[in-house]
């Protein structure tokens, strides 16, 4: 597949959005856009961006994303209401080329910051924030959208990191503009400390057995599961305790005066990393 990315404005367009936000997240689901609610997005001044395999332009979209006008701290942004990326478009690029031209319409009309919610349970969504964008996490929020019965969050509470993608930071400029690799790629294991504690469970995943309360130096990694949804299927209790024990310890690591700012994936298991330092200081560092 050969994709490009798009606006999204005219009745056809915004139906196809909403046949393909169902068909991911299920047609039941509260989370699904409706055409309605989405042309008030567009005249309320918001973006709708869609993906289209380039080789078969009348196909259906396999990739979207609807995003709310907002303010962050003063600064003109964009909130990510909603991004999808259907089944057979996943792990091609499509969602950073969703993200590159979201930035590239942004800038345009001077947004300085587009902010989204991550299921921080969730790798992918992960990686592709802060090693593929450059982007950071600076909170975290307990069961944020109250309980969500569709297929990606039923039977879990709706924890989420906030994210920032600042588009003119050096640090966005270095990993988008010039396609360097993020500054903590640099970073030997070594120098990293696991916070949590985990364990093979007895049906082949890992299972979380607690995390240090101690202070332990500069760069952390925090472990989440490499496949959620395998998580989820080999026992919803065991998804559970990952969600409980990482919202601990995210939480004391904000409080702590850590910023995420990477994803590493080493030895078969799946890790945030997060560095004690302060927005402007992880903002200003390239590659």
């Amino acid at each position: 597949m050969a994709f490009v990315a798009g606006r999204l404005a005219s009745l056809d367009e915004l139906r196809a959005l909403e046949t393909m936000q169902t068909s991911i997240i299920g047609r039941d689901s509260p989370s699904a856009w409706s055409v309605p609610q989405l042309v008030s997005v567009v005249q309320s001044g918001g973006l709708l961006l869609g993906v289209r395999d380039e080789e078969m332009p009348e196909h259906p979209l396999v990739g979207a994303l609807v995003d709310l006008l907002a303010d962050s701290g003063g600064h003109s942004s964009l909130h990510t209401a909603f991004r999808a990326v259907s089944s057979d478009a996943r792990n091609r690029g499509c969602a950073q080329i969703l993200r590159h031209a979201e930035r590239f319409i942004a800038k345009k009309t001077g947004v300085a910051v587009i902010t989204w919610a991550i299921d921080p349970l969730r790798s992918v969504e992960a990686h592709i924030a802060f090693n593929k964008l450059g982007a950071i996490a600076t909170g975290h929020a307990r069961n944020l959208y109250g309980d969500v019965g569709d297929r990606a969050n039923r039977g879990l509470a709706t924890d989420r990191l906030h994210i920032e993608w600042w588009l003119e930071a050096p640090r966005t400029l270095s990993v988008c503009d010039r396609g360097q690799l993020p500054p903590h790629y640099r970073l030997g294991l070594h120098e990293m400390t696991v916070w949590t504690q985990t364990t093979l469970h007895a049906s082949g995943v890992r299972a979380i057995v607690g995390h240090r309360h101690a202070d332990h130096g500069r760069h952390v990694l925090v472990e989440i599961p490499v496949d959620l949804d395998r998580l989820r299927a080999s026992g919803m209790s065991l998804a559970r305790d990952w969600r409980l024990a990482t919202r601990e310890a995210f939480e004391l690591l904000f409080e702590k005066g850590y910023v995420v700012v990477g994803f590493v994936h080493e030895g078969g298991r799946s890790f945030h990393l997060l560095e004690r330092t302060s927005r402007g200081a992880v903002l200003g560092s390239g590659g």
